[in-house]
């Protein structure tokens, strides 16, 4: 009995939303957290930077962390304002006559060379013939209008929060892209999809080929046993594809918001990619294409005559 009570204890601890008093005490401090001031930004993100954050004790005491410690670095290094004096920068733009059904997000931290990344890529994007609308932020949170920033303390999370904010600002057909993501041509093939299915997801594979990056606490968290990591599709995060009309898809991205919001979901290696996996998977959607299909490395653009689906390219530049 006590055996049971203990471990009931751990699954409910994991179920429910992990709670830092220090996150929790800036957040009252700020004003109005859906219109930070600047320096109430620069709050939140020392706290990002250098505070405790005993959650991520998951990663840094886990057996993988010499393997995966630059993981760490990159979820460390992330920066709502960087070392600046200039507000986050919000900007909608209409490229190639547009397309109101059609909205691509882009999001660059306020630090190091991600800027300038997302700036080349609006205009690769532009260059690519894609008609449609854009939207680039560069710092601050995505979705700090309607509450973001209290999920900013999760790994990653600003990918769900933008999506979310796409979508309340009255978009259908919504595609994020990493800043690594260049594309070869224009976006068809992934806003057809999302037109045709509700959603475009690209796969590495199953999880149970990657079995080392996803944590047991955070697949417990998602209920999700191991003995099931062979049927379901890793999905990569660096292209989500959304039509917001579809029944699914809206459900996928409002259950994917909650689990985020939990915190312990995302506490493994690729914070964000084992929750939409497994949510996704749960809804029954079928990724589109595995992710070396439309995607090749760098190096690899010139050499494509092979590969006649490749559409896109990924930089390894951080």
């Amino acid at each position: 009995m006590i055996i049971f009570f203990g471990f009931f204890a751990i699954v409910s601890t994991l179920c429910a939303s992990f709670q830092d008093a220090e996150f929790e005490r800036i957040c009252v401090s700020v004003g109005d957290i859906c219109h930070p001031t600047l320096e109430e930004y620069r709050l939140i993100e020392d706290y990002l930077v250098s505070g405790k954050r005993l959650y991520l004790d998951i990663l840094r005491k886990s057996d993988q962390y010499e393997i995966y410690q630059e993981r760490l670095k990159s979820i460390s290094n992330f920066r709502l304002v960087g070392s600046g004096h200039h507000s986050p920068i919000f900007e909608d733009h209409i490229l190639n006559g547009g397309d109101a059904s059609r909205c691509i997000l882009l999001y660059s931290s306020s630090n190091g060379i991600y800027p300038m990344k997302a700036a080349k890529l609006l205009s690769e994007i532009e260059d690519s013939g894609y008609k449609g609308q854009l939207l680039l932020r560069i710092g601050g949170f995505p979705n700090t209008p309607n509450g973001g920033l209290q999920i900013c303390d999760v790994p990653y999370s600003f990918k769900v929060a933008f999506l979310q904010e796409a979508k309340l600002l009255g978009f259908k057909k919504i595609l994020w892209i990493d800043l690594a993501i260049h594309p070869l041509s224009g976006f068809d093939t992934c806003f057809q999809e999302i037109e045709r299915t509700g959603y475009f997801f690209t796969t590495v594979g199953k999880l149970a080929e990657n079995p080392e990056s996803h944590l047991p606490q955070a697949a417990e968290a998602l209920g999700i046993a191991a003995d099931l990591y062979d049927r379901i599709p890793h999905l990569s995060s660096c292209m989500i594809g959304l039509n917001v009309e579809n029944k699914t898809a809206l459900q996928l991205l409002e259950n994917w918001y909650r689990e985020t919001e939990k915190g312990f979901p995302c506490m493994t290696w690729w914070p964000e990619e084992l929750s939409l996996s497994v949510v996704s998977w749960r809804l029954g959607c079928a990724p589109t294409a595995p992710l070396g299909n439309l995607v090749c490395i760098e190096h690899e653009q010139f050499q494509l005559e092979n590969r006649p689906d490749v559409e896109f390219y990924l930089d390894a530049k951080r």
